[in-house]
């Protein structure tokens, strides 16, 4: 026959190798998820260094369009006040000096 100790120790054994494998798959879904969470930052980080670089390089070209713009429009105004200038030197001249006909 067996010993009521014996049975008690074996099922106090079963119950803990339970918990022990309860615990391990426990802290493998705990160290998976902590591994995809590493794999992710290093996603995260990659994404944003490439935004810091993409921004740097879009701040440079957009002050270069804004200065060739703004050169260009003072280009345009320049060329508007000339012929205004012009056109008033014209009117005044022609004033000044009616043409005979």
């Amino acid at each position: 026959m067996s010993n009521p100790e014996d049975n008690q120790t074996n099922n106090n054994l079963s119950e803990l190798r339970a918990d022990v494998a309860a615990t391990t798959d426990v802290l493998k879904v705990t160290v998976e998820k902590l591994v995809q969470r590493g794999d992710n930052l290093d996603a995260l980080n990659n994404r944003a260094e490439t935004l810091n670089s993409t921004s740097y390089h879009f701040r440079g070209t957009a002050r270069r369009v804004n200065r060739r713009m703004r050169w260009q429009n003072y280009k345009l105004t320049i060329f508007i006040i000339f012929i205004v200038v012009c056109v008033i030197a014209l009117i005044i001249l022609m004033a000044l000096h009616p043409w005979k006909t």
